[in-house]
């Protein structure tokens, strides 16, 4: 590659992974041809389309100097395509576009001005999202020379300006496995290698737009490979040890819990149900101590308990609850309860219950959870089934140990206790090693 004099230093490299975007390309090209900044050039990387898109980026390059293109099999992610632009330009600063989305006018000038006026090496542009089902973040319409990186951490989108000399000097590339959240990898390293992140706000610079149509990184959902890279982006997060906290609880009530909630959760096949369960369980063990979980707002906070008993029937259960907007609880003993009947009020036995969050969560005994009519307490022991009325009051003899189970058709959740060992009408109630409810006759 010929070494460019000064005269011919190129300010920003606009790169583009184009994969089946035929639809909107289009529209982000033109909007690219009018930029009023004099100094950039776009990088095309063709990701093996097949259905016209590769057509539109030689017509690009063919009719504007400024406009390259080269063609690739398909790598079936972005990361790859990016890698490929990132070495064939020359620009210092990168900017990294998405095939359907487009920019406005001033885009490119203005970030690059507010970098050079400030030394920044990562300028954050003001986003508008159109579209997108999963986020509603208006964009932040005002200027910062030093973004605050709990703010910053909000945007883990590849659609910045990176100064070219900061983002070599970290060695930093796309991963190119197929992986969940590999630009927010990226971004979250960037953030936390020392540099100055700065917003150049003033006005709308970057459409991000939510359109239908093949993504070039589209792969059946894997709630293991998610977790793994949220747990990568949180690790970055931990490089800024005043912050870490917060990034972290935020990063795992949006890149995860979400997934347990109304929207998610109660529609997928039973083995994603799982597995986003044992992911946010795996995740909370690593990065989210119970102190931290309890800044969490009520029903976030009682997903990612709920979560760590790895039984997605509970979890299911929950979202449903959410779904029928019945309102979460906790009582000063740490005990979480949803509606008017609450596991511990049915056991109806608090003295010296100890003040501890940890042991586990209290399940509701309310029908609407499950849709269904008739819900049930019942004990389990040596293979009989007694039945309890509310108070938890068996029907029958109980003869030795039995395990109070809440019911509701073939949805079994035990009846959790972390309490002191009591008696109370001649039967004795105590916990076992897991805290289930031990219930004895006296």
């Amino acid at each position: 590659m010929a070494v460019r004099t000064a005269s011919a230093v190129i300010d920003v490299s606009v790169i583009v992974p184009v994969f089946n975007k035929g639809r909107y390309l289009s529209e982000l090209l033109d909007s690219l041809r009018r930029q009023t900044s004099d100094s950039f050039e776009v990088w095309l990387i063709d990701d093996g389309s097949t259905d016209g898109s590769a057509t539109l980026c030689d017509q690009a390059a063919a009719s504007d100097a400024r406009f390259h293109v080269i063609h690739q099999e398909n790598s079936g992610w972005p990361g790859r395509p990016r890698n490929v632009g990132i070495e064939a330009s020359t620009g210092r600063f990168l900017f990294f576009a998405d095939a359907d989305d487009w920019c406005e006018p001033t885009l490119l000038a203005d970030l690059v001005a507010f970098a050079d006026a400030h030394r920044s090496d990562v300028v954050l542009p003001a986003v508008l999202s159109e579209g997108h089902t999963y986020t509603t973040r208006e964009p932040v319409l005002e200027n910062a020379v030093d973004v605050d990186p709990r703010e910053a951490f909000l945007t883990l989108t590849p659609h910045k300006l990176f100064r070219r000399s900061y983002f070599d000097g970290l060695g930093l590339r796309f991963t190119e496995e197929k992986v969940p959240l590999e630009d927010g990898q990226l971004v979250a390293r960037a953030y936390v290698g020392g540099g100055r992140i700065s917003r150049c706000g003033e006005r709308i610079g970057y459409h991000y737009m939510g359109r239908e149509g093949t993504n070039i990184s589209y792969e059946p959902r894997d709630p293991s490979a998610h977790g793994n890279s949220v747990a990568t982006i949180m690790d970055s997060a931990r490089r800024l040890p005043e912050h870490a906290d917060e990034i972290i609880v935020d990063l795992y009530r949006r890149k995860l819990l979400r997934y347990l909630g109304p929207r998610y959760l109660p529609d997928m096949p039973a083995d994603l149900q799982s597995g986003y369960v044992d992911a946010t369980a795996d995740v909370a063990a690593r990065f989210i101590p119970m102190e931290l979980e309890s800044t969490l707002t009520p029903w976030p906070r009682l997903s990612s308990r709920t979560a760590r008993l790895r039984q997605p029937g509970i979890s299911v259960a929950l979202a449903q609850a959410r779904a029928d907007d019945l309102v979460p609880a906790e009582r000063s003993n740490g005990h979480w309860f949803i509606g008017p009947v609450p596991a511990d009020d049915i056991v109806v036995v608090r003295p010296k219950v100890r003040k501890d969050p940890t042991r586990g969560v209290r399940v509701v005994s309310r029908p609407e959870w499950v849709r269904i009519s008739a819900p049930r307490l019942e004990y389990h022991i040596e293979g009989r089934v007694v039945a309890a009325d509310t108070d938890l009051r068996p029907r029958g003899r109980l003869g030795g140990e039995a395990r109070a189970v809440a019911c509701w058709d073939d949805l079994e959740v035990p009846v959790t206790y972390d309490g002191e060992p009591v008696v109370v009408n001649r039967l004795r109630y105590s916990a076992d090693d897991q805290g289930q409810l031990i219930v004895t006759g006296v």
